[in-house]
C-alpha cells in the first residue's frame, strides 16, 4: 500500500486546497458526498468510483492544527520540493511531505520550514539521499533504511496522532481528472 501525504500546518480553507490541486494539474474537481471519517473514506470512494469514471479521488481534512492532503497516485507528494518550500514561506508554516511505496520501493520525507530551511531524506533500496540538518526525532528511527514506521514516528514528533488521523477526522473527498 502506498503512503503519500502532504501536511500543512494550519487549517486551510477548501478554496486553498482546491488551488493546490489545480497547481498539480487536477481539473474539474467535484466534492463527492458529505465529509466522512477517515476510516470510511475508502468505502465512499469504492461506492462512488462507477459514478466518477476516469477520475482520481483526492481527500483532505483539518485536524490537530494541520491540513492533510492525499491523492491516490502520489502526485502531490512527488511535486518538486521548491513548490512546498514556497508554500511554507508564503504561509509562514511548516509543510511536511511523506511518501512510501510498497517494498522494496522508496520511502521519503521532507520538512519545509517557513524560513526556507528543509530537511529531506529519501531511501530507495540501498541508496540514501539527504538534504539539511537531521531532525532530533530521527534518533528514534530504526536505522538507515527508513520505513513506514519511521514516517509515522516523524509525524508523531510533529504532534500528530497518525492513528487518529486515519480514523476520526472528517475528510472531504474530491473526484478530479488527473493530469
Amino acid at each position: 500500500m502506498q503512503l503519500s501525504l502532504v501536511m500543512i500546518e494550519g487549517d486551510l480553507a477548501y478554496a486553498e486546497v482546491e488551488a493546490i490541486y489545480a497547481e498539480v494539474g487536477y481539473r474539474d474537481c467535484a466534492v463527492v458526498g458529505e465529509p466522512v471519517p477517515g476510516i470510511a473514506v475508502l468505502g465512499l470512494v469504492e461506492d462512488e468510483r462507477d459514478r466518477w469514471p476516469q477520475r482520481e479521488f483526492l481527500r483532505h481534512c483539518s485536524d490537530q492544527g494541520w491540513t492533510v492532503l492525499a491523492d491516490e497516485s502520489g502526485r502531490l507528494a512527488l511535486l518538486p520540493s521548491e513548490r512546498w518550500s514556497a508554500l511554507a514561506n508564503a504561509r509562514g508554516c511548516r509543510v511536511v511531505v511523506l511518501h512510501g511505496e510498497p517494498d522494496p520501493g522508496m520511502r521519503a520525507f521532507a520538512v519545509h520550514e517557513p524560513d526556507g530551511g528543509r530537511r529531506a531524506v529519501a531511501v530507495c533500496e540501498d541508496e540514501r539521499e539527504e538534504v539539511g540538518v537531521p531532525l532530533a526525532i530521527e534518533r528514534a528511527f530504526r536505522g538507515q533504511r527508513l520505513d513506514v514506521d519511521d514516517l509515522i514516528t516523524l509525524v508523531a514528533g510533529l504532534g500528530l496522532d497518525f492513528e487518529r488521523l486515519n480514523v476520526l477526522p472528517p475528510y472531504t473527498v474530491t473526484a478530479a481528472y488527473a493530469p
